[in-house]
């Protein structure tokens, strides 16, 4: 293992990308970078780091403004697009429009020793998108062009979530590459605490896409939010990686407890199905494990037999782990942590079932443009290894139940379950893909399926629910509801969409 050092803000001395402006002239080109000595005494610079050009700067990034007289930084903003004369007189009148301030990028301000003022987005930018340092006193900007997106990896902080409160000193960043094994130390910003970056969720655990940040002791009781370091660079990588810019913390905020005392999931009990998972349970398939989370939101990280699996889930949600080899004993580390970083680590040893069909509604059209019901259809997918004998399933809604014929549906293959009465191309409807299994029956239903949202269910023929579709809201005519992905779990809502058609054939993004 290698260990790095990250250097403080503070020593850095990121190369003067300066343009001194006394008002912005939106009509010029985006100047190219300038030596400080050039700056104008009336106007501001500005120096990006990590350094680069202002026609290609980094999507995370932090800007270090200086001026003559000193900047008011209740007056400094990022502001996407351009700015004009007449946007840094409201600025510096304090009388912001609407329009203006919609276009301002959340930041945090602070003031170095120097006297020069660092402003840190809180969120990516934009790849490609034109940005404008604006500054009401003394009034001034500077337009830059952030980097596209493939010049280096950005990794996403997945956890702790947005939205969570007292969160804790704990972070978890990801990307798509696998990461070297490092330890290195940082500080967040600004005058935040201490800690240390290392790879995965915890050390020899889950997730050797991520970078996890533990923060050392408490925070400081009056201070934050923190920010991250924008960039970081590790042995063996040709490019820098981007972190996620999402603060830590907030004013007066409680973060001290980072790793404090056990984590405590919420009680769960196990049904006859199933058995524990680390704070869930699970039921033991082939090839998966279908499991319910607690009623605290946990980051989870999955290892063994082959998965590498890192996942979030809310209260009592349901998930499913697919990858694991079928018949046979496996083990797997189950890493729990919660928003406040506390941590619990279990072993979980079961014996798989030998391969098995996973058949699951996929795709529901009940209102299609041409005449109903006979324009309706069901969708099938069988997600397993092995043929499913449709002839043991039945379709059920609100207007009854369809037993259906004894076709078998290999594994990885669409089955459409239309009408009798069915036209495949009646030229207003998506047809069935050529290679789709169409599946023809009396009925869907009693009398058709309903619009207004039911419930559609799958069941083998003891009436056990082998799949279900939720009660979305009535899609326009001409929408399906469909799956996420064929193993997209049911009970989360998360796990469907209203998305244009695609009856035998993989299902595709939503309506804008």
């Amino acid at each position: 293992m290698q260990t790095l050092t990250c250097p403080k803000a503070s020593r850095l001395t990121p190369t003067l990308l300066a343009l001194a402006l006394v008002a912005c002239r939106p009509d010029l080109p985006i100047p190219e970078a300038r030596p400080a000595f050039m700056t104008p005494p009336a106007g501001i610079t500005v120096a990006f780091e990590p350094e680069a050009p202002v026609t290609a700067a980094p999507r995370v990034l932090r800007l270090h403004v200086a001026a003559e007289p000193a900047l008011d930084e209740a007056r400094l903003f990022l502001v996407r697009g351009e700015v004009r004369d007449s946007h840094l007189r409201q600025i510096e009148q304090d009388d912001v429009s609407k329009a203006l301030a919609a276009r301002f990028v959340p930041s945090r301000t602070w003031r170095e020793d120097d006297g020069s003022v660092v402003l840190a987005p809180t969120a990516p930018l934009d790849p490609g998108e034109t940005y404008a340092v604006a500054s009401g006193e003394p009034k001034a900007s500077l337009p830059f062009v952030v980097e596209p997106a493939e010049a280096a990896p950005l990794l996403v902080r997945v956890w702790p979530p947005v939205e969570a409160t007292g969160a804790g000193l704990f972070g978890l960043y990801c990307g798509e590459m696998t990461l070297p094994e490092v330890t290195f130390e940082a500080t967040l910003a600004p005058d935040g605490p201490l800690g240390a970056f290392g790879r995965g969720i915890a050390p020899a655990g889950a997730g050797g896409a991520c970078l996890r940040f533990v923060g050392r002791g408490l925070a400081p009781p009056d201070g934050g939010p923190w920010v991250p370091p924008p960039v970081v660079w590790l042995p063996g990588l040709p490019w820098p990686l981007r972190l996620d810019p999402r603060p830590f913390g907030g004013v007066n905020e409680d973060v001290g407890e980072a790793i404090e005392g056990p984590l405590d999931p919420g009680a769960l009990e196990c049904t006859a199905f199933e058995v524990p998972f680390g704070p869930g349970c699970v039921e033991v398939e082939d090839d998966r494990l279908l499991g319910r989370a607690p009623e605290a939101a946990l980051l989870w990280g999955i290892a063994g037999e082959g998965l590498d699996v890192v996942m979030t889930t809310g209260k009592n949600e349901r998930f499913v782990l697919k990858g694991l080899p079928a018949g046979k004993d496996i083990t797997l580390d189950v890493t729990t942590i919660d928003v406040r970083g506390r941590e619990q680590r279990r072993k979980f040893s079961a014996t798989t079932l030998t391969p098995m069909p996973h058949v699951v509604l996929n795709e529901v059209m009940a209102n299609p443009l041409g005449p109903e019901p006979d324009q309706e259809w069901v969708e099938l997918y069988n997600d397993g290894a092995v043929e499913a004998a449709l002839g043991e399933l039945v379709i059920s809604d609100i207007g009854g139940e369809t037993v259906l014929p004894g076709i078998m549906l290999p594994p990885g293959r669409f089955a459409v379950i239309v009408n009798e009465t069915f036209v495949p191309d009646d030229e207003i409807d998506v047809p069935p893909a050529e290679d789709a299994i169409v599946v023809r029956v009396p009925a869907l239903g009693k009398s058709g399926l309903g619009n207004g949202g039911e419930i559609v269910r799958l069941l083998d023929m003891r009436g056990r629910i082998l799949s279900r579709f939720p009660a979305i809201p009535k899609p326009k005519a001409g929408q399906s509801v469909a799956r996420r992905s064929p193993d997209a779990p049911d009970g989360v809502s998360d796990s469907f969409l209203l998305a244009p058609p695609t009856p035998g054939a993989a299902n595709t993004a939503s309506f804008p």
